[in-house]
């Protein structure tokens, strides 16, 4: 975690204690401070910091104020209220200015952590759905990948192109290469009638390697190729399970969860991604790559 911070509370005290925290904790670095909202407000602005601390109860501008000004200019900027109010009226308010949570006041170090690093946890998801919503909302993106013209006139691989949009992997170097293996798969099953289970890993690696050699006049290692594809299948993984913290029933998650993966390694995933598991998920190229053939054909 490496965040930028800007922290306003009009305790001196207070402001030292959060930078510590913040410091000593490896969280990010502190960018600015104050103890008045007007000031606090033109400062924000100017420094653009990842991440706001905010007291409640400022001086002259309240913090509720404060956070409702910038929220006018950057509206995506987290901010965190700081409080020992607890009435339930100044709680609402303040999370109709634009909060995400808050921490009470006296500090407490292990709760301003907890808080920070959720923050952090929904920033990140936040750009997770925001490269769904992109792919769901522009198809132009596919237009992105280089293809053969063989392979843009084909719809198995502009299905499949438009999965890996949905999975967030469009831009993955391994895509090109899952490509050429399903196009292998089904050129097999047309010419020799060949089960789609019945293909070796192997046969597809080499499948690859040869197409590469045909492009580029030499051929691309078939562990090289592995890799590539792997790196591209972890991170669907990775996508897949952020996608299932945030929205459980989301179509994407509901449909190719179980279908491209294990479910129980997208759940290793889900937990290792929340703190609660040790072990990340494992993913299978061949569950992958067949699932993904089973969908485009």
């Amino acid at each position: 975690m490496n965040y930028n911070f800007y922290l306003v509370d009009d305790d001196l005290s207070v402001l030292s204690i959060l930078s510590k925290i913040i410091i000593n904790n490896n969280l990010g670095d502190v960018i600015g401070k104050s103890t008045e909202g007007e000031h606090a407000v033109k400062e924000i602005i100017r420094l653009k910091p990842d991440i706001v601390l905010v007291d409640l109860l400022l001086p002259k501008k309240d913090g509720i104020s404060v956070v409702s000004e910038v929220k006018l200019v950057y509206p995506e900027v987290p901010c965190i209220m700081i409080s020992e109010v607890y009435s339930k009226d100044m709680v609402s308010k303040a999370y109709n200015s634009g909060i995400e949570l808050f921490i009470n006041k006296p500090i407490n170090v292990i709760e301003v952590i907890n808080v920070i690093k959720r923050v952090d946890e929904k920033m990140k998801m936040k750009k997770v759905i925001d490269s769904f919503q992109t792919a769901f909302q522009s198809i132009k993106t596919l237009g992105d990948v280089k293809v053969t013209h063989e392979q843009y006139k084909n719809p198995r691989i502009e299905q499949a192109r438009t999965i890996f949009n949905q999975l967030g992997i469009l831009s993955e170097a391994g895509t090109k290469d899952i490509t050429y293996m399903i196009e292998f798969v089904f050129e097999q099953s047309e010419l020799h009638k060949k089960n789609l289970f019945d293909h070796k890993l192997t046969d597809l690696y080499d499948y690859v390697s040869l197409k590469y050699e045909k492009e580029k006049g030499e051929p691309v290692n078939d562990k090289a190729i592995e890799q590539r594809v792997r790196r591209t299948i972890g991170q669907a993984l990775v996508n897949i399970a952020e996608l299932g913290l945030h929205d459980y029933e989301h179509h994407v998650f509901e449909k190719y969860a179980s279908t491209l993966f294990d479910l129980r390694e997208v759940r290793k995933e889900m937990d290792y991604i929340k703190k609660s598991g040790k072990t990340r998920g494992r993913i299978s190229i061949k569950k992958f790559v067949l699932g993904l053939i089973e969908e485009v054909q």
